[in-house]
C-alpha cells in the first residue's frame, strides 16, 4: 500500500484557523470538511478524551483546581464541537498531566479515570445523559497515567491501561451488573511485556479497509520512543504489530481514530507539536507521519472520529488551554 504524504485533507497547520470561545461569548458551528479550531477559556493538562453520542460531544480532562496529585477531572458535552461545553460534573480527581478515558453508547457514555485522591485506583462510572450513575472502584489496580476505552460493536467493551510499573494492560469493563447492582467489574485483564511511560490509546477499526478489529497504541520506552501499534484479541494476544514511521518520538499518550478508508494516530511529539500519520487498508498498519508545521502542544491528545461523526482531535496548547480541533 503506497504511503502519501498528508495533503489536502489530510493536512493540518496550513488550514487549521484558531477562533477563541470566552465564556460562552462566541458559537462556532464546526462542519465536515472544515479545518477549525476552537481554543476554549478551559485550562487543565494531561490528555484530553473525547466521544460522540448522537449530537453529544463528551470531553473529560484535569482540570486546573486541586493538588498535583489530584487535580479535579472535568466532565461535560457540548452540541457545537467544543466551542461551548456544559460540565456536568467535577467530583472526581486525577493526578496533573494526565485525564480520564470516555465511550459511548449510543445512549450515555462511560468514563474511566486514575482516581488521584484514592491512590490512582482505576474507578468508572456510567452515566446514563442525565444522571451519573454505577461509579466503581477497581480495588487493587492502579494506574498513574490516563486510561482509554473502547467497545468492539459486539458487546464487548475494553480498558486498556499502564501498571505502576509501566507495563500495558487491558480488561473488560463488564456493565451487565450496572442495572441490577449499580456496578461496574473489570475482568479478563491481560498483562504485557510491552511498558510505556504514559496512557496507551484504544479504537475499533470500522475504516472498512484494513480490518484490524480493536486496536491499541502506546509510546515506546525505547530511547527514540517510538510509538507502537496492535490489534487486541480477545484471547490477550496482540498480534499485527507494527511502528510509527516519524521523524521524533512520542512524549505522551497518543488518540487514535478512523474515517472512511483511514486509520489515524495523533500524538505530541519530541518536538513539541501535535503530529498525525494515518494508514489506509495496511495490515498491519502503516502509519507515516508526513506533517510538518504543527501547533504546539502541552500533553496527549484525544481522538474520536468515525462514520457519520466529525473527525476531531484535542489538546491543551502552550498556554494550558483546551483546543478542540476538526481535521
Amino acid at each position: 500500500m503506497e504511503l502519501r504524504p498528508i495533503t489536502g485533507r489530510r493536512r493540518i497547520a496550513a488550514l487549521v484557523t484558531t477562533v477563541t470561545a470566552v465564556a460562552g461569548a462566541m458559537v462556532l458551528a464546526l462542519t465536515p470538511g472544515t479545518a477549525s479550531a476552537v481554543t476554549t477559556w478551559h485550562t487543565g493538562s494531561g490528555r484530553p478524551a473525547l466521544a460522540v453520542v448522537g449530537n453529544r460531544l463528551y470531553v473529560a480532562w484535569a482540570g486546573s483546581s486541586g493538588t498535583a496529585a489530584a487535580k479535579e477531572l472535568v466532565f461535560g458535552y457540548s452540541t457545537n464541537q467544543g466551542a461551548d461545553i456544559v460540565k456536568l460534573d467535577s467530583t472526581e480527581h486525577v493526578p496533573q498531566d494526565e485525564g480520564a478515558a470516555i465511550d459511548g453508547d449510543g445512549t450515555g457514555a462511560y468514563v474511566a479515570w486514575p482516581a488521584g485522591d484514592n491512590g490512582d485506583t482505576l474507578t468508572a462510572f456510567y452515566y446514563s445523559g442525565t444522571a451519573k450513575t454505577c461509579r466503581t472502584a477497581f480495588t487493587g489496580v492502579t494506574s498513574p497515567h490516563a486510561p482509554a476505552l473502547v467497545n468492539d460493536r459486539a458487546g464487548n467493551r475494553y480498558l486498556a491501561w499502564t501498571d505502576p510499573s509501566g507495563h500495558v494492560n487491558v480488561g473488560r469493563l463488564d456493565s451487565s451488573g450496572c442495572a441490577t447492582t449499580h456496578t461496574l467489574a473489570l475482568t479478563d485483564r491481560h498483562t504485557f511485556a510491552d511498558t510505556s511511560p504514559a496512557g496507551p490509546a484504544l479504537m475499533f477499526d470500522e475504516s472498512g479497509s484494513s480490518n484490524l478489529g480493536v486496536v491499541i497504541a502506546w509510546t515506546g520506552t525505547d530511547p527514540a520512543h517510538t510509538l507502537d501499534v496492535a490489534t487486541y484479541n480477545s484471547n490477550g494476544t496482540l498480534t499485527a504489530r507494527s511502528h510509527v514511521t516519524s521523524p521524533v518520538g512520542a512524549t505522551d499518550g497518543p488518540g487514535l481514530s478512523f474515517a472512511d478508508s483511514d486509520v489515524y494516530i495523533g500524538f505530541r511529539g519530541t518536538d513539541g507539536g501535535f503530529h498525525l500519520a494515518y494508514s489506509e487498508g495496511c495490515n498491519p498498519t502503516c502509519f507515516n507521519d508526513a506533517s510538518s508545521g504543527n501547533p504546539q502542544a502541552s500533553g496527549g491528545i484525544g481522538m474520536v472520529g468515525g462514520y457519520r461523526v466529525a473527525n476531531l482531535w484535542s489538546y491543551f496548547d502552550a498556554t494550558g488551554h483546551l483546543v478542540i480541533s476538526h481535521f
